[in-house]
């Protein structure tokens, strides 16, 4: 359970939704042009695929993020301050034979929180730069005695992802307990959970219009809801931003029996930089400020003087 909640403060944004779990969503579903799964939860198995390739030909006009974008954060449960954390555009990539972006999130405990657990997590996705959806998605955790590794590559031609995930021994160096591999089918357009962030970035965010996305998750795809609640202005150390709050959501059943809210205050301009998280967990809540921002010109539209 400790493992659970530090584990949150390590991870950004919809990686943070990953650990914590979800309040349920019973009201239809208006899918976009990537929710084509016919329930809200499925299993790997539900979801089917095409013999012959995808044509993928879909294209997300992108406004708000672009290489040397770096974003630093401070991680704090209650008053405590937990650890840091960065998201990061670090260059662009071919991959098969198209060009994606490599984003990068690391997170890390402070010093005096490294004796209560120690925390050493990165996490990498490669996002088509044209289409905004995943090709491949490593994720290394080091959470205290917890060590795994996960890397997913998808293959969106053929609809199918192939999954590798490795949990060791706490030893150093590091011997393998348990390793798995498969193949699972997914739907055009599917997103690792960090690219699912960077995919809302570049969506034209209004009060009471939900965005949808498809997002990929061990053995399986989930109906994703963006839910835009409202507009606040809040001061962190990076500055004094107008800011929209939006709170991710499933479609469906929750991924953990934990039920956790997330909440995020994300720049009311064209960069839709992440300003602050909320997120409650089992006991208190986590809460992620912005305290630097580089590779983007300053000040930002939204930011108040």
């Amino acid at each position: 359970m400790v493992r659970k909640w530090i584990g949150i403060c390590g991870l950004i944004f919809f990686a943070s939704l990953a650990m914590a779990g979800f309040p349920q969503e019973t009201s239809p579903a208006t899918p976009d042009s990537t929710a084509v799964l016919a329930s809200d939860s499925l299993a790997a198995a539900e979801v089917s695929s095409d013999s012959l390739p995808h044509q993928l030909d879909r294209v997300v006009p992108n406004h708000a993020f672009r290489v040397g974008e770096k974003l630093s954060f401070v991680v704090r449960y209650g008053i405590i301050k937990a650890g840091s954390a960065t998201m990061a555009v670090e260059e662009t990539v071919p991959i098969h034979d198209r060009e994606a972006y490599r984003i990068v999130s690391t997170a890390r405990s402070s010093r005096t929180f490294d004796w209560v657990f120690k925390v050493r997590d990165r996490v990498e996705s490669l996002v088509d730069t044209q289409g905004i959806f995943s090709w491949r998605y490593l994720k290394t955790l080091r959470d205290g005695s917890y060590k795994f590794d996960l890397k997913v590559d998808y293959d969106q031609y053929f609809g199918k992802a192939r999954v590798q995930m490795i949990r060791y021994y706490n030893e150093d160096p590091l011997r393998v307990k348990e390793k798995k591999e498969f193949e699972i089918p997914i739907p055009p357009y599917v997103l690792d959970i960090l690219a699912a962030f960077y995919y809302v970035r570049t969506q034209d965010l209004e009060v009471g219009m939900p965005v949808y996305m498809i997002n990929h998750d061990n053995k399986k795809v989930y109906k994703l809801k963006v839910l835009v609640q409202k507009r606040e202005t809040i001061k962190v150390k990076a500055g004094k931003f107008r800011c929209l709050v939006v709170e991710p959501r499933l479609r469906g059943e929750a991924i953990f029996k934990q039920k956790g809210r997330l909440w995020v205050w994300l720049t009311d301009d064209q960069y839709k930089i992440p300003v602050m998280m909320k997120s409650k967990v089992f006991i208190g809540s986590i809460t992620t400020e912005l305290t630097k921002i580089e590779g983007v010109k300053l000040p930002l539209p939204s930011q108040v003087k």
